[in-house]
């Protein structure tokens, strides 16, 4: 009944992110076509969000939409989580000189996740997707996230993630019992860290990007943050000394303002 109730809230999500997409109305039929559920379950799960006011039924054109319940559900969260800018600004400062993809990003459970991603012009990036989520121990943001951790805080979340993973590819380490998360590896790009202030990851886990990131001494509202650069591995590579310049100089200016 438990795994049950999470898959079911799982795909109520993963509907509402598929509309956020597609931005149209949709039929069931494709609905449960592209997402790949089973067509009973899903009429289940619509009609449910449908008395629930948070789909729209059009019986006419036999389609689904969402309302502005959605909508409102997170419309107090901006002004909650950034409610003097002052994030923004740091973001928004950093990008435009770098001129690549700054992002900020906060801890969630043994996750980081990217809350404002400000892209480039140009057409060499390859940025996260606002809101999505990466693992703490497979980023450079996380890194610099629980740099600032106790040792035995971090083989905690090594162990943690690794419990996660085996629960969710079983299959795989079926075939490669190890843990995929090493806390020697870890360990070392966290003493890293401490030793130089910024994370600095190329070609991992994506071979074509890397990233700088810092960790910002403010939260959000108890929320441990961090700003990030990153962009194609070369380009980062080859302007990285001015792109930490800029970081810390930016970084220790926010800093001492929401310090004051």
């Amino acid at each position: 009944m438990e795994r049950r109730s999470v898959k079911s809230t799982m795909r109520t999500f993963e509907v509402l992110e598929l509309f956020e997409a597609q931005r149209r109305p949709m039929r069931l039929q494709e609905i449960h076509q592209i997402l790949g559920y089973p067509q009973s379950s899903t009429t289940n799960m619509l009609k449910s969000m449908v008395v629930m006011g948070y789909l729209n039924y059009n019986r006419s054109s036999r389609t689904y939409l969402p309302t502005t319940k959605v909508s409102n559900l997170g419309s107090w969260l901006p002004n909650f989580i950034h409610f003097d800018g002052c994030h923004y600004n740091l973001v928004e400062k950093i990008q435009e000189e770098t001129d690549e993809t700054v992002s900020l990003c906060s801890q969630n459970d043994l996750f980081v996740q990217y809350l404002i991603v400000r892209e480039p012009s140009h057409e060499f990036k390859m940025p996260p997707p606002q809101g999505s989520l990466r693992m703490l121990v497979d980023s450079a943001a996380g890194l610099a996230l629980i740099s600032s951790w106790s040792d035995k805080e971090i083989d905690k979340i090594c162990r943690y993630t690794n419990y996660y993973e085996l629960n969710r590819a079983p299959s795989v380490y079926a075939e490669a019992p190890h843990d995929r998360v090493s806390l020697a590896e870890v360990m070392e790009e966290v003493r890293e860290v401490r030793h130089v202030g910024y994370s600095y990851r190329a070609g991992k886990p994506i071979p074509e990007v890397a990233a700088i990131a810092m960790p910002l001494l403010s939260t959000s509202h108890g929320i441990p943050l961090a700003i990030g650069v990153g962009g194609l591995t070369q380009r980062i590579a080859e302007r990285k000394n001015l792109i930490i310049e800029s970081m810390r100089r930016h970084v220790s200016e926010f800093n001492v303002t929401n310090a004051a």
